[in-house]
C-alpha cells in the first residue's frame, strides 16, 4: 500500500510555490532549514477581521467575487468583512437561537454566472447581489440575502429562508458539519445546496417563494427549499473493520456524516464518516437501478481502524483537487491521507479503483480539521490545519509517509484554528483562517493574508519510486 522506506523528496514545482508563500508571507525565501523547523513569527502580511465575534469561528467563506469575507461562530453569528479594508460591515443573527453555536457558512454562485438566483431588477427596490447560507448546531439552515440599491451603494441583509433538519419532538437536533453550493452535471441548469445531519447527506433546489416575498424588499423576496435528493449512509456489514466513534457516549454506535464534499469535474460526491470511512458516492443514477434516483456508491476509502493505535480514528474533513483525481482525507488521530482514485470504467462508466500513495504526519498526534488544495495551475500544495493553530503546507503529490511540512505559515499557539478559504482576483489571493478560543474583551479576530499569484505551470506528477 505505502512504501515506507521510499524517502520522502519535495519536488520542484511544490518547493517553488511554498517558497513563494514563504516570501510573502515571511518576507524572505524559504531556507533548506525551514523545511523541518516550524516558525512562530508572525506573518508580515497579516491582517486582523477583529471586533466582531465574541466567540470562537468555526466557519470561514469568500464571496464568489473575493470582495466580501463571511465567518461563523461560536456567539451563533455571521459577520460579513470587506476584505480591502478588513473592516466589518454586517452582522446576521434575525432568528438565531443563542443557545446553538452557527457552524458554516457558504455562498451561492449560479451557473449563470451570478451571485445569486434571483435575476436582477431595475428600480428603487434594489438589486439582489449575494445570497449567503449559515449552517448550525440547531439542525437549521438559514438564507441570507443581500440586496443593493443604486442610491445608497450599500448591502442590505435579511433573512430569506429557513430549512429545518429536525423533528419537532427530537431530545437532540443534528448539527450540520456539511454546507456546499453545487452544480451538478447531473442536474444541469439547478442551484444544489448540500448539506448533512446524523447520518446523511442532503441535496436541496432553492427557488423563489412567491406567496412569502417581502413587500418592504421585493427583489430579496423570500426563498424555499426543494428536497432533491437524500443519501443515508450505514454500516458496513464488518463493523470490527471500521473505529467506532464516541466509545460508552455512543453505545449505540450510531454513524455521523462530519464533512461532505462534491468535486464538478467527476460528479463525486465524498462524505467523511465517524466510522473512519469515506464513502464516494456517484450523483448520476446508475443505469441498473429500478428506482429513478438511487445513487451508485463508488468506493469506501478506509484504513485498517489498529493502523492510528490509540490516536483516533474518525474521519474530520475531506477535500478534493479540482481534477477529481485526488483526495485527501483528515483524521482525528492528526494525519492526512492522500489516495488517488483511478476511473477504470469502460465506456464512460465510473469504476473507481482507490489508492493511498501517502500518509502526512506531523508527529503530534493533534487533531487535524481540514485540507486544501492550492497553488500552481496543477496544485503543487496542501494546506493543512487544526488545534495546534498551524498552517502547515505539504507537497500535494507526496508518496510514502511524510513526517514533517515543507513549512509552517501560521504558528498561533493560542489560536486553534478550525476553517480556512481562499480566493482569488485577478493575480492577487487572499487566504482566511477562523479559530481562536473564548474571547476576552476584544473578542476573537478571523485573520487576512494577501499574497500575489506565482505559478509553476510545468505538468505535476507522483514521482517515479
Amino acid at each position: 500500500m505505502i512504501d515506507e522506506q521510499h524517502p520522502h523528496k519535495i519536488r520542484s514545482g511544490a518547493f517553488h510555490e511554498a517558497n513563494a508563500l514563504h516570501s510573502f508571507f515571511f518576507g524572505e525565501p524559504l531556507s533548506s532549514s525551514a523545511t523541518t523547523q516550524p516558525t512562530t513569527r508572525r506573518p508580515k502580511n497579516e491582517r486582523m477581521c477583529m471586533g466582531g465575534h465574541r466567540d470562537p469561528i468555526y466557519g470561514t467563506a469568500f464571496s464568489p467575487d473575493g470582495k466580501y469575507l463571511a465567518t461563523a461562530s461560536e456567539d451563533s453569528t455571521v459577520r460579513i468583512w470587506l476584505v480591502q479594508s478588513h473592516k466589518l460591515v454586517a452582522t446576521l443573527s434575525e432568528g438565531m437561537d443563542t443557545n446553538y453555536e452557527c457552524l458554516r457558512v457558504a455562498w451561492m454562485k449560479t451557473a449563470h454566472g451570478n451571485s445569486s438566483p434571483t435575476p436582477p431588477q431595475n428600480g428603487d427596490c434594489g438589486v439582489e447581489k449575494y445570497v449567503l447560507a449559515s449552517a448550525g448546531a440547531d439542525g437549521i439552515v438559514r438564507l441570507w440575502s443581500a440586496v443593493e440599491k443604486s442610491e445608497e451603494q450599500k448591502l442590505n441583509w435579511q433573512c430569506v429562508g429557513v430549512l429545518n433538519h429536525f423533528v419537532e419532538d427530537e431530545e437532540e437536533r443534528p448539527q450540520i458539519y456539511a454546507l456546499q453550493f453545487i452544480q451538478s452535471l447531473s442536474y444541469p441548469n439547478l442551484d444544489i445546496m448540500l448539506t448533512s445531519a446524523h447520518d446523511s447527506v442532503y441535496l436541496w433546489t432553492i427557488e423563489a417563494n412567491d406567496e412569502e416575498s417581502s413587500s418592504e424588499s421585493p427583489n430579496a423576496m423570500r426563498k424555499k427549499f426543494l428536497s432533491l435528493l437524500s443519501i443515508p449512509f450505514s454500516h458496513l456489514d464488518d463493523v470490527a473493520q471500521t473505529h467506532q466513534f464516541g466509545g460508552p457516549r455512543n453505545p449505540e454506535n450510531e454513524l455521523y456524516v462530519f464533512d461532505a464534499s462534491y468535486n464538478e469535474s467527476n460528479d463525486l460526491l465524498a462524505a467523511a464518516l465517524s466510522d473512519g470511512t469515506c464513502r464516494v458516492i456517484s450523483l448520476a443514477a446508475s443505469n441498473d437501478d429500478e428506482e429513478e434516483n438511487m445513487q451508485r456508491e463508488q468506493c469506501v476509502l478506509s484504513l485498517p481502524p489498529g493502523y492510528f493505535g490509540d490516536r483516533g480514528g474518525h474521519l474530520t474533513a475531506v477535500e478534493w483537487d479540482s481534477s477529481g483525481t485526488r483526495l485527501a482525507t483528515c483524521i482525528a488521530s492528526g494525519r492526512v491521507i492522500l489516495w488517488y482514485l483511478e476511473n477504470v470504467g469502460i465506456d464512460n462508466s465510473i469504476s473507481l479503483r482507490p489508492s493511498v500513495v501517502s500518509i502526512l504526519d506531523g508527529g503530534s498526534g493533534r487533531q487535524i480539521f481540514g485540507a486544501k488544495y492550492c497553488c500552481g495551475k496543477n496544485e503543487e500544495l496542501l494546506l493543512t490545519w487544526g488545534v495546534e493553530g498551524k498552517v502547515s503546507v505539504w507537497d500535494s503529490y507526496s508518496v510514502g509517509e511524510v513526517m514533517s511540512p515543507i513549512c509552517t505559515l501560521i504558528s498561533h499557539t493560542d489560536y486553534p484554528i478550525f476553517s480556512l478559504d481562499i480566493t482569488q482576483t485577478g493575480a492577487k489571493r487572499s487566504i482566511a483562517v477562523g479559530g481562536g478560543k473564548d474571547g476576552g474583551f476584544l473578542g476573537v479576530a478571523a485573520y487576512l493574508y494577501d499574497i500575489s499569484i506565482l505559478s509553476f505551470d510545468k505538468p505535476s506528477s507522483y514521482p517515479n519510486t
